[in-house]
């Protein structure tokens, strides 16, 4: 990632001094007010914070997760408090989606001015790249991979060895009917923005746009922050939340620029949900973790209904002797 940054991400004294860190009050309320030292990370698109500098630190937000920044003047909290702090000394983090502002005030003018500018150019940097046209060129870049003779078409059996290099499982029969829908031009082949709306439809699933929707503010794409919620509400992550998010988008979300800017595309929430990291079975269960030393009859057997059947599946008749043949010879469950 760090050749990326620094080919694209925009760099100068603000954003360098915030990657050297600075104490700063994070202001919840009049009441509320604790020293924290906020710093952003060499991939430029991550702040942490830590009780102090050095300190173990955890994940704050992702620039992807700022829509603006505001000095302290359009903060009612901050106004309320312009009799400890000089109002030019704070300012205001502004969030997409659910979360709530995050107010900050600095030891100085200059300090407020560093963060506040230096913020806004990276978010400027974000809001200025386009999910979808990544994407698309993402698809695309597979598209010439797959295109052997380079002539610009694939058939349907060159889409299906290419989407096998792509980890995308489907039904042939399925695939071929979306893959005749997308041949516009009906050659029997795909152009390049032909395959780009086939793999779309391929790979699209409404309860699953469904559940990305209710997490994503603009429906493009999750910001750190959305798939932190994400984890926590409905992967029941807990407290690892935070810091598995970056490590999941690192690994799953397909776009270079998505990974440089902290986000997941739906192509990569999608390759997470089939994963292994996204399964509901519980890994510390595939170890043997109960006591398996005592006689079969002593355990609860589920088993199921065909063990009573002795004929045929519909319309055969059913006895208990399978259940005795399962639970020992003389039949006891416990």
């Amino acid at each position: 990632m760090a050749s990326l940054l620094q080919g694209r991400l925009p760099v100068n004294q603000d954003v360098l001094l915030m990657q050297k860190g600075t104490l700063m009050r994070k202001v919840r309320s009049k009441s509320w007010k604790k020293l924290r030292y906020f710093r952003l990370q060499e991939d430029g698109m991550t702040v942490r914070h830590a009780r102090q500098a050095g300190g173990r630190s955890k994940a704050s937000f992702s620039i992807s997760d700022v829509e603006t920044v505001r000095n302290s003047h359009e903060s009612e909290l901050l106004r309320s408090l312009a009799e400890e702090f000089p109002l030019e000394h704070g300012f205001t983090i502004v969030f997409h989606g659910r979360r709530s502002n995050l107010d900050l005030v600095a030891n100085s003018v200059e300090e407020a001015q560093i963060w506040m500018q230096g913020l806004q150019l990276l978010v400027d940097f974000v809001t200025s790249m386009d999910q979808q046209e990544w994407l698309d060129q993402w698809l695309s870049d597979w598209f010439q991979r797959g295109d052997k003779n380079q002539d610009g078409r694939m058939s349907f059996e060159e889409v299906q060895r290419l989407l096998h290099l792509m980890n995308v499982e489907m039904e042939p029969e399925y695939a071929f009917q979306l893959f005749q829908a997308a041949d516009m031009s009906q050659s029997d082949t795909l152009e390049g923005k032909e395959f780009v709306e086939f793999y779309k439809a391929l790979t699209k699933r409404a309860e699953v746009q469904e559940l990305f929707e209710n997490f994503s503010a603009d429906g493009q794409k999750l910001t750190l922050l959305e798939f932190v919620d994400f984890l926590r509400e409905e992967q029941k992550e807990g407290d690892r939340a935070s810091d598995l998010a970056l490590e999941l988008i690192d690994r799953y979300e397909p776009s270079d620029s998505g990974k440089l800017r902290h986000v997941l595309s739906m192509d990569g929430f999608l390759s997470y949900l089939y994963s292994k990291d996204g399964d509901i079975f519980n890994p510390s269960c595939r170890l043997i973790y109960q006591d398996m030393t005592q006689p079969l009859n002593h355990y609860y057997i589920n088993s199921s209904h065909n063990t009573y059947l002795v004929g045929d599946q519909l319309c055969g008749q059913s006895s208990v002797e399978g259940y005795i043949r399962c639970s020992g010879q003389d039949g006891r469950r416990d």
